[in-house]
């Protein structure tokens, strides 16, 4: 309690605090913050940094699926704003890494029948760092198979110059690629 703040305010603030947390679901955010802490009591973790987050996570993920990663960051977050004053939004590194997971997760699980073309605009939207109108605009024809990776020539229509990016064989790309049916007016080459 600070000097200017009575007894009877720094009671009512901890009442607001703890009623933060949503009711129904309070206990799975106290098991998921006391899981935290113990690892990190194991760790002998005294500071919570984003490289701390990161190796917690990444232990995580080698048990758990993405979406159980993305709740237990969501809980662990609440919980640490709540009872450490500490903000993990501002921890990038941290959300990217839970995002690729999310991606791995996609890539390697959900049906190339039904999610082939979103796979690979995926992997060409990252690779490439494509805006939307990018992708949408983008064929087959302007993808070019040279064996060991993909060049793909972006149009542009500022300039008659198309922007060009190489995508290597990462995350089995070029075999996701080569499973897209080819117009018979566009030989593929490799």
């Amino acid at each position: 309690m600070n000097n200017c703040e009575s007894e009877e305010i720094v009671e009512a603030a901890n009442i607001a605090i703890s009623n933060l947390l949503p009711t129904k679901s309070r206990s799975l955010y106290d098991i998921a913050y006391n899981r935290f802490k113990k690892w990190c009591a194991e760790k002998n973790v005294q500071v919570y940094s984003e490289n701390v987050l990161l190796a917690y996570f990444s232990e995580n993920a080698k048990n758990y699926k993405s979406s159980t990663l993305w709740a237990q960051y969501s809980m662990v977050k609440s919980c640490l704003m709540i009872y450490d004053n500490i903000d993990i939004n501002k921890f990038p590194k941290l959300i990217a890494f839970l995002k690729r997971t999310e991606i791995d997760r996609f890539l390697s699980s959900a049906d190339d029948k039904e999610f082939l073309m979103i796979k690979v605009g995926l992997i060409l939207g990252i690779a490439g760092a494509c805006r939307t109108d990018e992708l949408v605009n983008l064929t087959v024809d302007d993808i070019e198979d040279v064996g060991s990776s993909l060049i793909v020539k972006i149009p542009t229509t500022k300039t008659k110059i198309p922007r060009i990016f190489v995508v290597t064989d990462v995350e089995n790309m070029l075999e996701l690629f080569r499973k897209i049916p080819v117009p018979s007016s566009s030989p593929r080459q490799a």
